[in-house]
């Protein structure tokens, strides 16, 4: 994300002169309509998944939200698109906060986790395409009528950090988590087996675990063939994934009903277009793991996954099936496989540093903001102190 920001930035000092960028803010007129100017913008834009009209057409679907559309217009021509749909919060039982939320909802429904998030934009001017966007909805503090306070921006790289701070609001990082990931092509240009772009330490426990597993029958991963079986593997890997997270006192993924329909959806219009793909991994006849991926542009994003631990603490099931589906990537020509945000030991031991992704939020000059500020600044400053 970090290159393709530097080659953004480069694209736009080395176009022709054109006119200036406006941006407004602008009401959905129908899904099919925001469809076509989504996907040809798409087509000109140097996009993650994330903002693929896969992944938004499949939360407008599945959300029934109509948000407002902030469309970046270069000489008539579309350039920039982002959705801001408002919350209500209640805070602190004191403080009624107005939200906009980027591309999500602010709510229960955000569990399905948007990351490489922003706005769509034009390569040739994606950076002056940020920019506009973002002064057009800190200028505007209106939407729909009503006064906003905040605009959350979730899930996106930290390299965008300080275009944020630079537009003069006051901006707070709310959240924050390192990501890694994998370069194939620099491992294939490297004309080594992954296996030695590891440390000698993963490459001895990989070895060893593939071992013990051999003795069950041939390792094999294997990608659902249609979606009927891909939704069977999802729903296999949820129950992997309920018993480990159950154990730890934590609800996990499975238990938001709008997580698993999300999924099942984004599952039945991606498999067949190869956009998504669920792996089960087995020794033998025996599932050790199952991962469920998006493919897009020659990227392999890691999501999910549902592993079979055992008492055996030689047995990495994790480590051996994102093993198996890096080589399998790899063959099949696959530029980089992305493990995303999160600091689990086994994407820093398979892969090697990416970009952060971050959470912020920018306010608007409200004295209940600062208020709320004034509290947050007591509770962990000096209530945290006496608590030690």
């Amino acid at each position: 994300m970090k290159e393709r920001l530097q080659a953004s930035a480069e694209d736009e000092r080395t176009a022709p002169a054109q006119g200036p960028i406006t941006a407004t803010i602008e009401e959905m007129r129908s899904v099919a309509e925001l469809e076509d100017a989504w996907r040809d913008l798409e087509s000109r834009a140097d996009t993650p998944f994330f903002l693929s009209w896969h992944w938004i057409g499949c939360w407008l679907e599945c959300t029934g939200l109509r948000p407002a559309v902030l469309i970046a217009r270069r000489d008539g021509d579309v350039v920039g698109l982002g959705l801001l749909h408002p919350r209500t919060e209640r805070r602190h039982k004191v403080f009624r906060v107005r939200t906009l939320h980027l591309n999500q909802t602010g709510a229960d429904e955000d569990v399905i986790t948007i990351e490489f998030n922003g706005f769509l934009a034009d390569r040739g001017c994606a950076a002056s395409v940020r920019k506009a966007c973002l002064e057009c909805v800190l200028r505007h503090d209106r939407l729909g009528g009503a006064r906003w306070d905040e605009l959350a921006l979730r899930g996106i790289v930290g390299e965008l950090q300080p275009e944020l701070e630079a537009t003069g609001f006051r901006c707070r990082l709310t959240a924050y988590a390192p990501s890694a990931y994998v370069d194939l092509d620099a491992v294939r240009a490297s004309g080594k087996p992954f296996l030695q772009h590891v440390s000698s330490n993963t490459r001895r426990q990989i070895r060893k675990s593939v071992s013990l597993y051999e003795v069950r029958g041939p390792l094999r991963a294997e990608a659902a063939r249609d979606v009927a079986e891909a939704l069977a593997f999802f729903e296999q890997a949820g129950i992997l994934h309920q018993k480990r997270w159950v154990a730890k006192g934590k609800p996990g993924a499975f238990s938001y009903p709008f997580f698993l329909s999300f999924h099942r959806a984004l599952i039945e219009r991606c498999l067949p277009e190869g956009a998504v793909e669920l792996v089960r991994v087995t020794a033998g006849d025996e599932p050790i793991g199952y991962l469920y991926n998006f493919v897009y542009r020659g990227r392999v994003y890691y999501y999910f996954s549902g592993l079979r631990f055992e008492s055996d603490n030689r047995l990495k099931p994790g480590l051996v099936s994102h093993y198996l589906a890096i080589q399998r990537h790899l063959n099949a020509g696959a530029q980089v496989y992305d493990f995303m945000a999160g600091d689990n030991r086994y994407k820093t031991s398979l892969g090697k540093p990416g970009p952060d992704m971050i959470a912020m939020v920018i306010a608007q000059p409200r004295w209940k903001l600062r208020a709320e500020d004034g509290l947050r600044f007591v509770k962990n400053t000096v209530l945290d102190r006496f608590q030690r």
